[in-house]
């Protein structure tokens, strides 16, 4: 049995280690990146290089067959032939890849992703019954607080601040982590999210949006927007099983407050 040279072992190797990189990653279902796979092929190349240098012998039967091959055998045409069409195929294949790589692609039109999309009917006519609490509620809590002859607006002004601390106590303890304790996105956990927790001191925020609207998208979160908001890559949570209507509508009036800004007044249509 003849030997193998240098030349064509080295050649084995390289197809032997493509196939690895490529078919073994793709039969276990895994995707490697296209980053991991050419440093693989270079440290393929590199090994190959290193032994095809371990020594001069193998370096010159290396050399040898290239010599060979590009000087061609003239008395064998076949082989000349095929010499010739492999000469004229590597520069065609090396020609045709960088046009590949650097013609502009036909690509399908992108989409673009609404980031206030419309609010659901159900929730478009809600108000925030905290804001200005109701004259009952005023005269109830008057009650339990016993504050005797006390006047309805201040009761009420009391009622509200009540209100906006019972917001920043619940803000503090289920938004915080995201959004951080001044509103500006910029939690503990913050960092860990694909879509960084909006900045509500940013005016194009909640400032742009109705209180119901936020209502909404505190109770439903991220996981219900509608398909003109995808990608849904939003963390935030639903909230409507953990917190009641009273207790979302008290982190609405919170978190407006700590951002410094005022939610958008609903237009009246006449």
């Amino acid at each position: 049995m003849s030997k193998i040279s240098v030349f064509w072992y080295s050649v084995i190797a390289f197809v032997v280690g493509i196939v690895i990189i490529y078919a073994v990653p793709s039969s276990f279902g895994l995707t490697l990146p296209l980053t991991a796979k050419l440093m693989y092929i270079l440290l393929l190349v590199i090994g190959i290089g290193l032994y095809i240098t371990y020594n001069d012998e193998k370096l010159k039967e290396f050399v040898r067959i290239i010599t060979e091959f590009l000087r061609g055998k003239p008395e064998k045409s076949t082989y000349n032939v095929i010499r010739i069409v492999i000469l004229a195929i590597i520069p065609l294949l090396i020609g045709w890849s960088i046009y590949d790589f650097k013609a502009p692609k036909a690509q399908s039109p992108t989409g673009l992703r609404i980031q206030h999309p419309t609010i659901p009917g159900k929730f478009e006519h809600l108000v925030n019954p905290l804001r200005e609490p109701e004259d009952e509620i005023v005269k109830k809590f008057i009650e339990e607080e016993n504050m005797g002859d006390i006047g309805l607006e201040e009761a009420r002004g009391l009622l509200a601040e009540k209100y906006m601390d019972e917001g920043r106590a619940l803000y503090q303890i289920n938004c915080r982590p995201c959004h951080g304790s001044t509103a500006d996105g910029s939690g503990p956990m913050a960092e860990g999210f694909q879509l960084r927790p909006i900045n509500f001191t940013d005016p194009g925020t909640i400032a742009t949006v109705v209180e119901s609207y936020a209502f909404w998208r505190v109770a439903e979160g991220g996981p219900k927007l509608p398909p003109t908001s995808t990608p849904w890559d939003s963390a935030m949570p639903i909230w409507k099983d953990d917190l009641t209507d009273d207790e979302k509508w008290k982190i609405i009036i919170a978190e407006y407050d700590t951002a410094g800004v005022e939610p958008r007044i609903p237009e009246e249509l006449h």
